[in-house]
C-alpha cells in the first residue's frame, strides 16, 4: 500500500497553548460555570464534570474556550503527548499545560489527525524526541510567561494613567466649565459596508463592527473590507454603541468602522489621544446607561453623544496631562505590540516543534 507522508504543520490550521494555570485562569472551589481543562484530567481521563472551575476574563474565555473537534494535546511533563478530542462546545478552556490543535478541514478530518495521534506510530516518535522535549516546553512556556508579563504590566500602567486622570480632572476639577460631549470631540458613527465585501485573508482593511473585535486596548483584526464606507483613524478612542453599549478600544491604525463603533479624537488636537481616551474611559457609567434603553437591545445615538453633559478643563491642563499620562499609556501602546509579536511567534513555532520541522538544541 502507498502511503504519503505529509508534516502536521501542512494539515493544522492553528496550534496554541491555552492560559497561565495560575494567573489567569486559576482553579477556584466554587462553581463558577465554567471549567479549565488540565494535563491531569487528560491524561487521567476525567469526565468534564470532574473538572476544575475557574474564574477568567470574558475576552479569555472566547479566545481559550474548547469548541468541537478541538484536539488536545499534553505539551509537558510525564504525560507529554496524552491528547483527546472534544466532541462538543464546552464552557471550559484549556491551560498552559496543553496544546489545541485545530485541524483545516479542507485538508484532514480531525478525527482522522485525532487516530493518528493514539497510533503507534505516533507514540513511537514522541518517545524518540521526549529527550528534547522539556527544552522545547521552556522555549514555549518562556514565550507565555513574557507575554503574561506584559499584560500585567499595562493593567498596572492603565491604572496608573486611570488614576492620573481622575486627580486631575474629577477630584480636582476647579478649573473646568460646563458643556457637551460634542464641544471638546469630534467623532464619527459607524456604518456597514456591504457584506459582499468581506473578506479574512486582509484584502482591504480591517473593519470592526463592535465589542466582539474588542480586546485589550485594541480590537482584533479578524474581517476586512474592499469597500470601508466610515473609518477611524489611529489612536482614535473606540466605543461600542450597540449592545452591550460601554466597550471600548483604541484604533491601532486606521480602520474602516461598522454601525455598531463610534470613533473620537480632541477637536483642537487629535495628538491628544490619551485624555481622549481616558475621558471617554470616565464617563463609561452615563455611557453604558443605554444599554437599558430600548425594547430589545441597548444602543446609544449621534444625538446621544451630543447630549452628553461633561466637564470641560482649559487647553493648558489638557497639554500639562498629556505631558505627564502619554509616555504611559504609549508604554501600553508598545506592550501590545510586543505581545502580538510574542503569540504569533509562540502560535508559528509550536506546530513547527511537534512536527520536528524545527528541533531546539540542549546541552
Amino acid at each position: 500500500m502507498n502511503r504519503n507522508f505529509v508534516p502536521i504543520v501542512e494539515v493544522v490550521k492553528s496550534a496554541s497553548t491555552g492560559l497561565d494555570a495560575i494567573k489567569r485562569a486559576p482553579i477556584v472551589d466554587k462553581d463558577t460555570g465554567i471549567k479549565c481543562l488540565r494535563i491531569q484530567d487528560v491524561s487521567q481521563r476525567k469526565k468534564y464534570d470532574d473538572w476544575g472551575n475557574t474564574e477568567i476574563e470574558k475576552r479569555n474565555f472566547e479566545k481559550f474556550q474548547l469548541k468541537t473537534n478541538d484536539i488536545i494535546v499534553a505539551r509537558t511533563g510525564a504525560s507529554i503527548g496524552v491528547n483527546l478530542i472534544i466532541k462538543e462546545n464546552l464552557n471550559s478552556v484549556l491551560n498552559n499545560g496543553l496544546i489545541r490543535i485545530r485541524v483545516d478541514y479542507e485538508k484532514c478530518h480531525p478525527d482522522y489527525l485525532y487516530y493518528n495521534f493514539r497510533s503507534s506510530t505516533y507514540n513511537d516518535f514522541i518517545e524518540s524526541i521526549s529527550d528534547g522535549t522539556s527544552t522545547q516546553a521552556s522555549v514555549l512556556s518562556s514565550l507565555d510567561d513574557k507575554i503574561d508579563l506584559l499584560h500585567r504590566q499595562n493593567k498596572t500602567l492603565e491604572a496608573m494613567a486611570e488614576t492620573l486622570f481622575r486627580q486631575w480632572f474629577v477630584e480636582e476639577a476647579e478649573d473646568c466649565k460646563t458643556g457637551k460631549l460634542s464641544d471638546e470631540f469630534e467623532f464619527t458613527m459607524g456604518q456597514s459596508p456591504m457584506g459582499a465585501s468581506f473578506n479574512e485573508e486582509g484584502i482591504g482593511v480591517p473593519m470592526f463592527q463592535g465589542n466582539a473585535d474588542f480586546e485589550f486596548r485594541f480590537p482584533k483584526e479578524r474581517v476586512y473590507t474592499t469597500e470601508p464606507t466610515r473609518f477611524a483613524q489611529k489612536f482614535d478612542t473606540l466605543i461600542s454603541v450597540r449592545a452591550p453599549v460601554g466597550a471600548q478600544n483604541m484604533a491601532q491604525k486606521k480602520c474602516c468602522i461598522g454601525r455598531g463603533v463610534a470613533a473620537f479624537r480632541y477637536k483642537i488636537n487629535s495628538n491628544f489621544y490619551t485624555y481622549t481616551y481616558f475621558k471617554l474611559r470616565s464617563l463609561m457609567e452615563e455611557i453604558k446607561k443605554f444599554n437599558d434603553e430600548g425594547t430589545v437591545f441597548g444602543s446609544i445615538s449621534k444625538s446621544d453623544f451630543d447630549a452628553l453633559e461633561v466637564l470641560i478643563p482649559s487647553l493648558e491642563l489638557i497639554t500639562e496631562f498629556e505631558q505627564v499620562a502619554k509616555p504611559i499609556n504609549d508604554k501600553i501602546i508598545t506592550n501590545c505590540t510586543r505581545i502580538h509579536t510574542l503569540e504569533t511567534l509562540r502560535d508559528t513555532l509550536l506546530p513547527k516543534l511537534m512536527s520536528g520541522e524545527v528541533r531546539v538544541d540542549y546541552p
